[in-house]
C-alpha cells in the first residue's frame, strides 16, 4: 500500500523473477498490486437460496449471495460469517468450501462457502435493500449482480464430483 512520502513511480524489473513493477524512484517503495480477496456464503435452507438485493454500487438493486471484501487480518471463513451478519443479519454455520474463483480483470480472488442459516429470522442490513429465499426456478437470473453468482448457484444445483470448484472469469462486471 503506497505511503504518501514522495512516490514518483517508474516501471522496472525488481525481483529475482525479473517481473516489471512500479517502483518509487525516490524511496524504493514497490507497488505490488496484489489481488483483493472476497469471501461469501451460499446459504441454502429447504432447497432455497438466500439472496440479497444490493443497496450499494457496483450493481445497485441486483441480487447476490452475502459476500464482500476481507478486512485486514481476517480469514475467508471469518469474512463470510461477518458479511452474512452485515448484509442480512443472520448467523450462519459454514459447512464447506464450495468454490474458489479468480476474476482476472479485477485482480480478485473469491472464496464461496456453503452455509446453513442458524437463527430463525433475517432482515436486510445497511448494504441490502431486500433479502429473501428463492427456489431455483424463481431466481431472478437476469437481475443477478455478477456472473459469478449465477455460476455458483448453477454449480450447486448440479454439483461436480469434486469440490472446491476452481474457476477463472476474465470479467465479472461490477467488482
Amino acid at each position: 500500500m503506497p505511503n504518501n512520502c514522495c512516490h514518483q513511480f517508474i516501471v522496472k524489473k525488481t525481483d529475482l523473477e525479473q517481473k516489471k513493477r512500479k517502483v518509487c524512484k525516490k524511496c524504493g517503495f514497490i507497488d505490488y498490486k496484489n489481488p483483493k480477496v472476497v469471501a461469501g456464503s451460499l446459504v441454502v435452507r429447504n432447497k432455497k437460496f438466500l439472496l440479497c438485493k444490493r443497496a450499494i454500487e457496483p450493481s445497485y438493486g441486483k441480487w447476490t449471495f452475502p459476500s464482500g471484501y476481507l478486512d485486514a487480518s481476517e480469514t475467508p471463513e471469518e469474512g463470510a460469517i461477518r458479511e452474512a451478519k452485515e448484509e442480512v443479519n443472520i448467523k450462519i454455520k459454514l459447512n464447506k468450501l464450495f468454490a474458489i474463483f479468480t476474476v482476472r480483470e479485477k485482480n480478485l480472488i473469491q472464496f464461496v462457502f456453503l452455509a446453513s442459516h442458524i437463527n430463525k429470522n433475517f432482515r436486510p442490513g445497511i448494504e441490502t435493500l431486500e433479502a429473501r429465499y428463492f427456489d431455483y426456478d424463481e431466481i431472478p437470473w437476469k437481475s443477478l449482480a455478477f456472473p459469478s453468482v449465477a455460476y455458483v448457484i448453477k454449480k450447486y444445483a448440479k454439483p461436480p464430483k469434486k469440490t472446491p470448484i476452481f474457476h477463472t472469469f476474465s470479467k465479472d462486471y461490477g467488482f
